[in-house]
């Protein structure tokens, strides 16, 4: 005393948020996902290797390509190399080089200023700028049009670029992966990707083996697929009965892991029994 009615208020309500601030925070520490390698499923021999080599290049700035076929987890190696750097805490951006539109590729890869162009009413920043101290992930790199690649290089040799329309070169710190389901070295000779990029990008390669490949994994797959399918569905989670669980193991997975976890899905969208049979999964 004295105070006034309306600055005890004030300070009461400052103070119950930062008790708000104080719970949500033991919340947050309780409720946290795992670390990205520890729901990382790698029970086969290749895989795990991968996930040693992945600790071991994580610790570096090395630009990194991941090779395999559609489907086999090119993204989530490109996510666990992020998380296992000292990068882990910046930005973590990916680019579907094969999703743009080529008019606006350069656009959406170093941003633009206002009035660069029809339409550019407000300065706006590329997938560099926002991955600043952080990972680029490009996707697909094999289908970035031939005639960006030689900004596209000197972007990541010089770190440095400019936004369309600007004059003033933007600087920035960036740790690159990219990834595609094309042999590089095919790209190279058919002239859809420069050499000189390929040598850049392709610093230290990462081969990702199909599925068909690492039966070990398939089933700790499914079982994974279908809690989180029915985490995500809120409904109870299914089990596959033994000669489900053989026909899995027979299949060849041409879709890989994406084709799993979406038949996994399927099933425990259809399926009318807490325990999944053949039929249920609906394979050619």
């Amino acid at each position: 005393k004295p105070f006034s009615v309306e600055s005890l208020i004030a300070h009461i309500e400052k103070a119950n948020q930062y008790l708000a601030l104080l719970q949500e925070n033991v919340y947050l520490r309780q409720t946290a996902p795992a670390p990205l390698t520890q729901s990382f499923i790698a029970e086969s021999p290749k895989m795990r290797a991968i996930v040693q080599d992945v600790e071991q290049i994580a610790k570096t700035t090395s630009s990194v390509f991941i090779s395999g076929e559609t489907g086999t987890g090119k993204e989530v190696i490109a996510h666990l190399l992020h998380h296992q750097s000292a990068r882990q805490n910046g930005p973590f951006i990916k680019v579907n080089c094969a999703a743009i539109p080529e008019a606006l590729v350069e656009s959406e890869f170093f941003g633009h200023e206002k009035g660069a162009f029809t339409g550019a009413i407000a300065k706006k920043p590329g997938r560099f700028e926002l991955a600043d101290r952080g990972t680029l992930f490009l996707d697909e790199i094999t289908e970035i049009p031939i005639w960006l690649q030689a900004k596209l290089l000197r972007a990541i040799q010089e770190g440095e670029f400019y936004r369309v329309g600007g004059v003033k070169p933007v600087q920035t710190d960036i740790r690159f992966i990219s990834a595609s389901n094309r042999c590089l070295t095919e790209a190279v000779q058919e002239k859809i990707l420069r050499e000189d990029l390929y040598y850049r990008l392709n610093v230290v390669p990462l081969h990702l083996p199909p599925l068909r490949e690492r039966q070990e994994d398939i089933l700790p797959l499914a079982h994974h697929f279908l809690l989180k399918t029915a985490q995500e569905s809120h409904v109870p989670a299914k089990k596959l009965s033994k000669s489900s669980e053989e026909v899995l193991l027979r299949y060849s997975w041409p879709g890989n892991v994406r084709e799993l976890a979406n038949i996994m899905e399927r099933a425990t969208v259809l399926g009318k029994e807490r325990t999944i049979q053949p039929q249920d999964l609906h394979l050619p």
